[in-house]
């Protein structure tokens, strides 16, 4: 009965039903330019690439420096000129931000489907980079909170919006080492922002506080970058200027075989609500959340941990360059791991917890004095970082149709937000400069996100096997030529197979 529905639904679109079919069925159609062969196929890669890959690096970035910038600012005057007490830090540097971030996702997920993608994500850079800069003007809890809110909702856009773009332009194998590499702008900018976090300490103005320095600066970068990104990042292959019209036909036929689709601009209730209903989805959410506590404490109160290490305000905003190195080490580490060795994303998910999990708990039962000890310790819970590119190539390359992807990757940013709400509570002023409570919370999560990891993967092998039985008895593929029919990949079963 389940696999006649999917015919079914395949059969009336090859009829002409074609409303919501994606944007790539007809374009296919018309080219017909078969099957790619070796040179071609990678002279397109190349092509992608090199013109693709810069820009969400840079993206990615910014959008990693400027949500941190109140972390760079913290030891430079902005809590005592906005009248920051008790726990109010914690709010404005990274709870508010995330609620707002949070609340944004179902709207973000709308937009994605309704809008071109490349506009989209360029003027959210551009509106967000604006606001930022007015948070040098803050001088209160009040402003401050209002600021991060209006951030936090557009710098939202950014990561589901990354996802989406991943699987419209490289194959399910491609994907994990290239969402490494524009990952690689969290590590990118914890290096630079620590670097220019250390320059631009040294201004010394006295008209503009220090700490309003971080703001105008990165956020005045981020607007104009902006501008760059709506002229080039294209919606699609469909429109890549940096493609000719041939190439814009392979570059679509390279991801024929991903069968998750390309471009759609319906919104299909049907997806959202398999999506909501997918085990698999809910493993990944659960597992991006129990990651994204400890990330969220490095986020928010890194400066402010080193510092309690015992190093000065200046050393310790340099001191998180190693940080970005160690994260960046990891996640290229992963990414070409899972494109030499088949379906080890889910131990790998689990293997980095390992480390991270032995740091964590030296954080914790390391005594004070030990100031290299800590500070080792801390660098070491960084492996870590390689879950969020490993679940979020698990979101691009396990989610079929163009509804429930964009609803998939909202949802993992939901879980990102809470995470990333609840961490710099765990931060208790009372606990300073130790904060055990914060880093037993890592610990906790770094040994459930192992568990995690584990049951998905033994899912999906039995899910691909329960697949298999099926084709046994029904003795026959039906999968040929639905490709960019906007199917699910629970419509797609005689095909479709999860990678892990």
């Amino acid at each position: 009965m389940e696999k006649h529905a999917d015919k079914t639904e395949t059969a009336s679109i090859r009829e002409g039903k074609q409303d919501g079919v994606d944007k790539a069925y007809e374009f296919a159609k018309q080219h017909a330019v078969g099957p790619l062969g070796d040179d071609d196929n990678k002279r397109i890669l190349r092509k992608i690439d090199r013109n693709l890959l810069p820009l969400m690096i840079i993206t990615y970035t910014l959008n990693f420096m400027d949500k941190n910038a109140l972390s760079y600012s913290a030891n430079f005057g902005l809590i005592t000129d906005n009248h920051l007490v008790g726990n109010q830090y914690s709010w404005a540097s990274g709870s508010i931000f995330y609620l707002a971030y949070m609340v944004s996702q179902p709207v973000v997920a709308r937009l994605i489907v309704h809008f071109p993608i490349g506009r989209f994500v360029a003027i959210a850079t551009m509106l967000w980079g604006a606001v930022l800069m007015t948070t040098a003007a803050s001088r209160s809890f009040a402003s401050l909170m209002t600021i991060r809110a209006i951030l936090g909702c557009l710098e939202s856009c950014i990561n589901p919006s990354f996802i989406v773009i991943s699987s419209q332009w490289w194959t399910r194998e491609e994907q994990p080492l290239r969402i490494s590499y524009w990952y690689l702008g969290n590590s990118i900018g914890q290096v630079c922002g620590g670097l220019l976090g250390y320059g631009i300490a040294h201004i010394t103005n006295h008209t503009v506080p220090n700490w309003a320095w971080f703001f105008l600066i990165f956020g005045a970068i981020t607007i104009f970058y902006g501008g760059f990104l709506f002229y080039y990042l294209p919606d699609s292959p469909l429109n890549a200027r940096w493609l000719s019209e041939h190439d814009r036909a392979l570059a679509i036929e390279r991801v024929r075989s991903n069968r998750t689709g390309v471009e759609n601009h319906v919104w299909k209730w049907s997806q959202f609500k398999e999506c909501m209903l997918d085990v698999q989805c809910w493993i990944l959410v659960a597992t991006f959340f129990l990651d994204d506590i400890p990330a969220g404490g490095v986020g928010s109160f890194g400066s402010i941990v080193v510092k309690g290490f015992g190093y000065s305000a200046l050393y310790s905003t340099l001191l998180l360059v190693p940080l970005g190195v160690i994260q960046a080490i990891c996640i290229l580490f992963g990414g070409f791991m899972t494109r030499r060795f088949k379906n080890i994303r889910t131990w790998l998910i689990a293997g980095c917890q390992i480390p991270a999990l032995i740091g964590a708990v030296l954080l914790y039962t390391l005594p004070r004095e030990n100031q290299r000890g800590l500070l080792g310790s801390y660098y070491v819970v960084q492996t870590h970082g390689i879950v969020g590119t490993l679940t979020m190539s698990l979101v691009s390359s396990n989610f079929a149709g163009y509804t429930k992807k964009a609803t998939a990757s909202s949802m993992m940013y939901v879980a990102y937000c809470v995470g990333q709400v609840a961490a710099p509570q765990l931060f208790i002023p009372s606990e300073a400069p130790a904060y055990k409570t914060a880093f037993l919370a890592a610990f906790i999560c770094f040994a459930l996100c192992i568990l995690f990891s584990i049951a998905l993967r033994f899912y999906l092998i039995w899910e691909n096997k329960r697949r298999d039985s099926l084709n046994l008895a029904e003795g026959e593929l039906h999968g040929s030529d639905n490709e960019f029919l906007d199917l699910t990949d629970k419509q797609q079963k005689d095909v479709f197979r999860y990678v892990l």
